[in-house]
Order: structure tokens, then sequence, then C-alpha cells
């Protein structure tokens, strides 16, 4: 009978003794190695940023399906502004209908601004009711329009218009976090200079302050002009340059101003009745939905001769964005 020494020999295998003179396989591991600690902290590392991407990215995306449209009408409402003012107030529901249809998450709020009612020294002080008045950004329709109802007609004091007070009630709006943000301003006279105002604003400075909150305003001269689509290029100056201070603009030259250095569209109204129809193209451009409006205007046989116009002058602003290294959302890239 083989000894067990002898069956290993046969199977080829290296021998060793053992110090008692028994024989042990050679082992064939490998002697353990320390633990990189240091290595498994910068993996573990990568993993949490990988994670944590992939977090943001998906928070990003649900934001993006939430995102709707928080849009504030800012309105002169002296006298020489009566008939828009009626306009929009017979026709403000309707212009929320059809916003709502092609508009997610949309919510409205009103700016109305008058004068300062304090000068010249031969008007009485105080003579207007209000210098401007305001309802917060709501889904509320009823109230909106009960708000317009109810927010009367004032007086102009001298021929620039509290456009600064109604900025600085803008920039101090309710905004939601998510949602693109959009206003519409409408008058016929430009806001007073900063050593003019009553309330001590700039509408220089509270441009700016909007333009860095994400604000893009877009305006409706309603003054005389030749051409409704010349508004545009009566100040040109690229989105975001707020390096030159401006001054003692035309009035038709402040809202083109006001409109290009934020990166919205400015234009004139041939008819009082269009206002409605330019509001209503205005946040469809800012909400990204001008094809769905036109489908909408399609289906109602109820045209907008300005949306052609917004709608061109929207690409040349996504262009000069690019170009300038702009994002989407106002930040630069």
């Amino acid at each position: 009978m083989e000894n067990k020494d002898s069956k290993l020999n046969k199977l080829n295998l290296p021998t060793l003794k053992k110090p008692s003179g028994g024989i042990v396989k050679k082992s064939d591991s490998k002697p353990i190695k320390p633990l990189d600690l240091e290595s498994i902290k910068k993996k573990a590392e990568v993993n949490k940023i990988v994670n944590q991407d992939s977090i943001k990215k998906q928070m990003r995306q649900k934001r993006q399906e939430n995102k709707g449209l928080d849009l504030v009408l800012i309105g002169d409402f002296t006298d020489s502004m009566y008939e828009y003012r009626e306009t929009l107030r017979k026709k403000f529901k309707e212009l929320c209908q059809v916003l709502i249809k092609i508009i997610p998450n949309l919510r409205i709020g009103i700016v109305f601004y008058l004068d300062h009612g304090a000068y010249p020294h031969y008007f009485q002080p105080n003579r207007n009711p209000y210098i401007t008045k305001t309802h917060k950004i709501s889904v509320d329709i009823e109230s909106l329009a009960n708000f317009i109802d109810s927010t009367p007609i004032g007086n102009g004091i001298d021929w620039e218009e509290a456009v600064e007070d109604a900025l600085n009630d803008a920039l101090n709006m309710n905004w939601n976090e998510i949602n693109t943000r959009s206003i519409v301003l409408f008058g016929d006279a430009k806001s007073h200079e900063p050593n003019e105002c009553n309330s001590g604003y700039d509408y220089f400075e509270l441009t700016k302050k909007l333009y860095n909150s994400k604000v893009t305003i877009n305006t409706v001269f309603c003054g005389k002009t030749r051409d409704y689509r010349s508004i545009s290029d009566l100040y040109n100056v690229d989105i975001g340059d707020f390096s030159k201070r401006v001054s003692r603009l035309n009035d038709d030259e402040f809202f083109s101003w006001i409109a290009n250095v934020t990166g919205g569209v400015a234009i004139g109204v041939e008819q009082i009745d269009d206002i409605v129809d330019i509001i209503k193209a205005m946040a469809a451009k800012d909400a990204g939905k001008i094809d769905e409006l036109e489908e909408e205007i399609k289906i109602s046989h109820k045209p907008i001769p300005a949306l052609k116009h917004i709608k061109e002058k929207a690409k040349q602003i996504e262009n000069k964005k690019k170009m300038l290294g702009i994002g989407y959302d106002g930040e630069s890239s």
C-alpha cells in the first residue's frame, strides 16, 4: 500500500518538508496587500459626485416639466391711456383664457402707475389717487379682473410718468423661483430721471436689477409712431449691457432701450384694440409657445397682425444671446 508521500509525488506537486518531517503543499496565494485607503476614498468621492450629478439632472428635468410663466403687466393709467385701460378691462378674461390654454402654470401680476402728484407747485399735492397700484402674481383671474375694474384712471402731473416706481414694485413682486419671468410694459411716456423722482428711484439701476433677476421686459409704446415695427431699432444696445448710463431719452427711445437691454421686444401699436393681442404674443414668446398661439388663432380665426413681427424679433434675440454667450435663463453660459 502506497504511503501518503508517494501519492503526492505522483501528482507532480512541489513539496516542502514540515519541521516534523511531513510534506505540505506549496501555497499559490499572493501576499495580502494593505488597503489603499486613499484610493477607496477617492472612488467614494467620485461615486458621490456622479450620484449628485444624477440627482441634479433629475431635479432640473423635474423643474423643467413644472416650469410655467410669471407674467407681470405694467401699465400707464394716466388720462391719456384711458382707452387702453378700457380695452384691457373688457378683454382681460379673454386674454387669460387664451394664454391658459397654451401656457402651463401661468400666473399673472399687475402694476398700474400714474405720477407723483406733487409738481409743479401750481398743482395740488397728491391730486392723484395713487402713484402705483399692485396686484401680486396670482392664478386668481376673477381677483385680477376685479383689480382692473376697480383701479381708476389718474393724471400725469408732468410729461414723464412714475415708470420707475412701477419698476420698483415689479422688482419686489412674488416671483416664482422656477417660472420664466416676463414683463409687458405699456405706456406713452418715459420714466423720470433719478433726481426728478419723488421716491428717489433710478430706472436704470432698477432695470439692471430686474435683468439680473432673470426678468425680460417687453414694451408696447402707445404714443404716436410712424411704424409700429420700428420701435426696437430706435436704441440699439447689447442684451445685458449696462456699462453706459442712459439719460434724457425720448419717450419711444426709452421703450426701445429698456426692452433691448433686457432681451425683450419693443413694439408700437397701430390700433388701441391691438394691445391685448400684443400682450398675448409677448407672453407666448417668453413662454416658448408662439407656435401654440399660432395654432390657437387658426382655430379661433382671430389673427394677430403683430405676431409675425414679434416671432421674427424673438429669433433675432435668441441669435444675439448665442453670440453673446448668454444662457436662455438670462445668465452667462
